[in-house]
């Protein structure tokens, strides 16, 4: 497969939402970062390969696909007053906030129509998408992380109705709206690359978070300790390949944070470089007719270096933004394993996913060890229970 093109869709209302006193992490500064990254590929004479489409403007009714109509309306509301508001404490609205969900709206429906023609694309808007779940707040979270409607689960759903539909989201945090929102549609895999949500928001996305009803099983939460290095990550898409590889999607729609870029921001403890980045990529283009990748987090350098480097995967070219690998500790190792041995022994127990034979039978015997393990330390204590002469509630002298 020769070179693929990239629809970049962009629209300068996605910088209308902002705050003009108040400093905040997720503000149009972020667009000119990752115009910087994108227009890094262009002058290195990747323009041939980069369009940059105007996203047009939408009525934002289509979001009621994917969210309650009492949230739905309620929002709408309060993007209609035009006003400054704080949702809660990290997620506002200002009044041109509603201009630039319209253009969200567009570049959505835009994205549908170049995957469904084949052609892939990024749609570098704002605000972000997958902390927005079906009511506003997902699973218990205590506030929206800067989202407002779920771009990404519309996506999905809109494509689901044209061919199987992979959801893959590799922020550092967990896309709790989206799972909420397809927690129970077993049409639609959803896959989360995430660091464990014991040390970070939203503080969900644990690998028994796998769906219910139709839906169980096909939401597979892989996790990775604070500090993971490039290898941990790189471990870690093994898998989403393995599982891309038995799902065939048609469609894989990306949730593309890069706020797991080391040094992306203050709150960034992993250490992953442009090597996880550009793979996840390449991985992606190869498993799907089309991909559709909407910006998520990243607010420093994850934009100016992970998202070219993950574009130059998408458009199957090398990785021009090389970096040596980085390596995590052997803490972080073992937690990993921990993680990662729940989450392939759920995707197993649930039975939608079937991963090679090496994987799953590697699973097994270690369980059968467990077991074998458990019995024999339950023996040794029987064995010492009867050589002081007692066992359960056997006879005593009073009884003889």
């Amino acid at each position: 497969m020769g070179p693929l093109r990239v629809a970049i869709l962009y629209h300068d209302d996605f910088r209308s939402h902002k705050l003009d006193s108040i400093s905040h992490p997720e503000s149009p500064r972020r667009l000119d970062l990752a115009l910087e990254g994108v227009n890094s590929l262009v002058s290195q004479g990747f323009g041939r390969l980069l369009t940059l489409v105007k996203a047009p403007r939408s009525p934002l009714d289509s979001f009621r696909l994917v969210h309650d109509k009492q949230y739905f309306d309620s929002l709408v509301e309060v993007l209609k007053s035009r006003r400054v508001l704080w949702l809660d404490p990290d997620t506002y609205v200002s009044p041109g906030t509603l201009e630039a969900l319209l253009r969200l709206s567009g570049a959505s429906h835009k994205a549908v129509s170049l995957a469904l023609k084949g052609v892939s694309s990024f749609i570098v808007g704002r605000p972000p998408s997958h902390h927005a779940g079906f009511k506003g707040k997902a699973l218990k979270a205590p506030t929206r992380g800067f989202c407002l409607l779920n771009a990404t689960a519309l996506i999905a759903e809109v494509l689901s109705r044209h061919g199987r539909v992979a959801v893959v989201d590799i922020d550092v945090h967990h896309g709790n709206g989206t799972q909420d929102i397809l927690y129970s549609r077993g049409d639609v895999l959803h896959i989360d690359i995430h660091q464990d949500p014991s040390s970070l928001y939203p503080y969900t996305g644990f690998p028994d978070e796998a769906g219910e009803g139709e839906g169980a099983g096909t939401k597979v939460n892989i996790v990775t300790p604070p500090a993971s290095g490039d290898d941990i990550y790189l471990d870690a898409l093994k898998l989403v390949d393995h599982i891309l590889s038995f799902w065939k999607p048609e469609y894989i729609v990306v949730s593309a944070g890069f706020d797991a870029y080391r040094g992306d921001n203050d709150m960034t403890v992993t250490n992953v470089g442009t090597r996880f980045f550009h793979l996840a990529g390449k991985i992606l283009s190869s498993r799907a007719k089309s991909v559709v990748s909407v910006l998520e987090g990243g607010y420093g350098e994850g934009l100016r270096k992970a998202l070219p480097a993950y574009l130059l995967g998408l458009m199957g070219k090398k990785n021009k933004l090389w970096e040596p690998k980085t390596r995590s500790s052997r803490g972080a190792w073992r937690l990993y394993r921990a993680y990662k041995k729940l989450t392939i022994y759920t995707i197993i127990k649930h039975g939608k996913i079937q991963l090679p034979e090496e994987i799953e039978s590697k699973i097994k015997r270690e369980e059968r060890l467990f077991w074998l393990k458990k019995m024999g330390a339950e023996k040794k204590r029987r064995r010492k229970r009867l050589k002081k002469g007692w066992w359960g509630s056997g006879p005593t002298e009073a009884d003889t």
